[in-house]
Parts: structure tokens; sequence; C-alpha cells
């Protein structure tokens, strides 16, 4: 059964607000007020969405400071063209509720209790849940997180919970000695009370003399018996604030819920190993690189990305950022370059980007082009509210011009 299990939470959320605005509680609210238009690739028609998103929070409801609440959610209509009314969707308002929680804090810093939508994610796995969230802390040099509750899937339109659709776990972490942390951790997922997902999940870090910073992290799939992800990384500080040498292989085999048909689909693993430098010459000057080796379990690839940012001294407020991308290998060739340049003036901000590569799929075809031209301005009128702008249309061989834009008003209290 669907159900709209967000109407009791804000009624739970309104439930601890009230004594707290009478304690003179502290507050938050932001607001974006947004109008978005663009071309849909597909129906190569005109449409458009209204779009409101609230985010309220009060961080002290009581006057011990142990019970803050806080909520973020959307209100949207779209929009379809003058001639075809039908493009719209089928709701006139669209609703969707990302996290809506009050949270209980432990005396001494011990842990909290969260209860309500809200997201989580470890090792093992991320999702929303409505339920409940349990973390403690100084447990020794040991803290434990536990979680449980409806899965909930957001769709194109809807977000929804049902009976029987669950999502639970558990994390435990460490750190037993200066620049060390330790984390293992499970999730559950469940589809009308059958298992569909078992993930375990590691993660490991180790800081040396502030010069170096090892790291691992590793995600199997019991249900499937594979490993679904690896990755191992060092990053070392050659000169502390100025260089950082950065070296990552990555490993992946795309697994998925049990009770979907890309289960039965054949796939691939994937490697990579990347070299990166980011070389901080000066406060106006950072120069970067990177280099990786991917391979698709036989064919490969070399990419490559030089850059630099700058911040011209002479020219205030100006910034500058050109990157440049080559791939030769799987799955064709290409060479790009990326431009963009901002300038704040006062209150004002503007900026603009071009971006244009040319590929080859294969050697028996000709090469093609993609262009994304955009630009985006911001002015605060004051200290809490700020309007935006931004346009920004592609060019490719699919598609000759793909048109977007949004408009908001952002305001905070």
């Amino acid at each position: 059964m669907r159900r709209k299990r967000w109407l009791p939470m804000v009624g739970i959320l309104l439930l601890f607000l009230t004594p707290g605005m009478s304690l003179s509680a502290d507050l938050r609210f932001q607001s974006s007020t947004q109008y978005l238009w663009y071309t849909d690739p597909f129906k190569d028609k005109d449409q458009s969405d209204i779009v409101q998103y609230v985010k309220i929070g009060a961080p002290k409801i009581d006057e011990a400071g142990r019970f803050s609440a806080f909520g973020y959610g959307r209100v949207s209509q779209q929009f379809g063209s003058e001639d075809d009314r039908a493009l719209g969707d089928d709701e006139d308002v669209i609703g969707r509720l990302y996290f809506l929680y009050v949270n209980y804090s432990l005396p001494e810093r011990r842990g909290d209790i969260r209860l309500g939508r809200q997201y989580v994610a470890v090792g093992a796995g991320a999702g929303t849940i409505d339920g409940v969230r349990v973390d403690l802390r100084k447990l020794g040099p040991v803290s434990v997180s536990a979680w449980g509750g409806y899965d909930v899937r957001f769709a194109q339109t809807t977000d929804r919970t049902e009976t029987g659709n669950y999502l639970a776990g558990v994390s435990v972490g460490a750190s037993f000695f200066k620049g060390n942390n330790i984390e293992a951790s499970y999730l559950r997922k469940y589809d009308e009370s059958d298992l569909i997902r078992e993930m375990l999940g590691v993660h490991a870090d180790q800081t040396v003399l502030g010069k170096a910073k090892g790291y691992v992290d590793w995600r199997y799939d019991v249900l499937h018996e594979a490993n679904s992800e690896f990755l191992a990384g060092i990053k070392i500080y050659p000169v502390i604030g100025r260089l950082t040498v950065t070296g990552e292989y990555f490993s992946s085999y795309p697994t998925f819920d049990a009770d979907t048909i890309y289960t039965a689909f054949a796939v691939t693993r994937y490697w990579e190993a990347l070299g990166r430098v980011d070389w901080i010459v000066g406060p106006q000057l950072t120069l970067y690189g990177s280099y990786t080796q991917a391979d698709y379990d036989g064919p490969t690839a070399d990419i490559g990305t030089v850059g630099v940012r700058a911040r011209p001294e002479k020219v205030a407020g100006l910034g500058v950022n050109v990157a440049v991308d080559l791939r030769s290998g799987y799955p064709g060739d290409l060479t790009g370059i990326q431009f963009s340049a901002d300038y704040q003036f006062g209150k004002a901000l503007l900026a603009a980007g071009i971006a244009y590569d040319v590929f080859q799929r294969d050697s028996m075809t000709d090469d093609f082009s993609a262009k994304k031209y955009w630009a985006a301005g911001s002015y605060e009128f004051r200290r809490n509210m700020t309007a935006k702008v931004r346009v920004e249309d592609t060019v490719t061989r699919q598609y000759e011009n793909e048109f977007q834009g949004r408009a908001s008003i952002d305001v905070r209290f």
C-alpha cells in the first residue's frame, strides 16, 4: 500500500517546534524560488517548471539544547508547451520531501537519536528512510550507529514508501591512535519483505605527520558474492598548502537489487589507475594535471587533463579557469577544451564559460564535435537575499540547440 508517511512527520515536527518557539527557539529558514525553462530533447518541445525549495531548522528547541529539528523539501509545477498541455505532469502540483526529522542529543555528547525522514550513508551503501537512527559515541575509541525504517524511493515525480519496503544497517567506527579512522558497515534492503540487497563496507584512512594520507574503501555484495567497489589511494603533501600529489586505484563491478531485470544483464569489471598533481604556485595561480589509465575488462583508454586556475592581481575580482582533456582508446578518441571566467564587483557576480569537444567513436567514422555555452550572474540585494540566473545552450550532432535556463530568488533568515 502506498502511503504519504511524511504527513505524520510534519505533525511531529510541529509538535516539537511549538513549545520551542515559546522559549524563543533559534528558528532558521531558507527559501529558493526558481523558474526553469528548457527544451525536452525527446519531444522537441519547450517546457518550464516553477519550483519552491524550503529548508527549516530549529537547532535549539528546549532550554537544555537537547532537541533540534530540521526539514527540507520542495513543491513544483511543470508546464508543457502552449500547443500541447499534455507535456506537463499529470498532477498540477508535485511535492517532494527530502528530509524532516527531530534529533535528541544525549548528555555529554555521547550520541544522538534521530526520528523521521533522513538520509543515511556509510561505506556499505546509502539511502533515505522514514525511521529512526541511533548514534553512540565515547565508547572508548569506538562509535556505533544503527538505523532502520521504511525505504523511501524517489521516482521522477514521486517520493513514496510502501509496506514491506525496508532499509536497515549498522556501522562501527574507531580511532585507535592519532590520524587513524576505521569503519565497518552492513546494510540490508527489502522489497515486499523479500531481501533484495545485502552489502558490507569497510573504510580506513591514516594520516602520517601531516605529510601524507592513505585511504581504502571496499564494498562487497553478499547476495551476488562479488566485490562491488574497491578504492585505494594516497595523497602526499611535499609542500603543505602548496603541492599535493595523488595516486589512486579504483575497480568496480556493477551489481543491482535482486528484484530488478538488470540482474539478467551481462556486466564487466572496470578498473582505473590515476595520478594527479595540484600545485598552488601562489595566491593568483594554481596548476593541475592528471593521467588515468582505464581498463574495460580488455579494451583500454588513456585519459589526460591539464589545467590552470588564475586570479590576476592586476584585475581584482577576476577568476579564469582553462582545462584541456585528451582521451585515446576505448570507446573512442576525444580532444576537448574548457574555458570559464567569473568577475566579482560589489554585490554582483558575473560568470561565463564554453566547452568544446571533438571526438571519434572509431577509426572508420568521421570526427564529430559538441559545444556548450553558458552564462550566469547573481546579485545580493541584502545579506539574506540573492537573485541568480543561469542560461546555457548545447550543440551536438543530434541536437542543433538544447537551450535551458534557471532564475531564482534565494532568501534566508
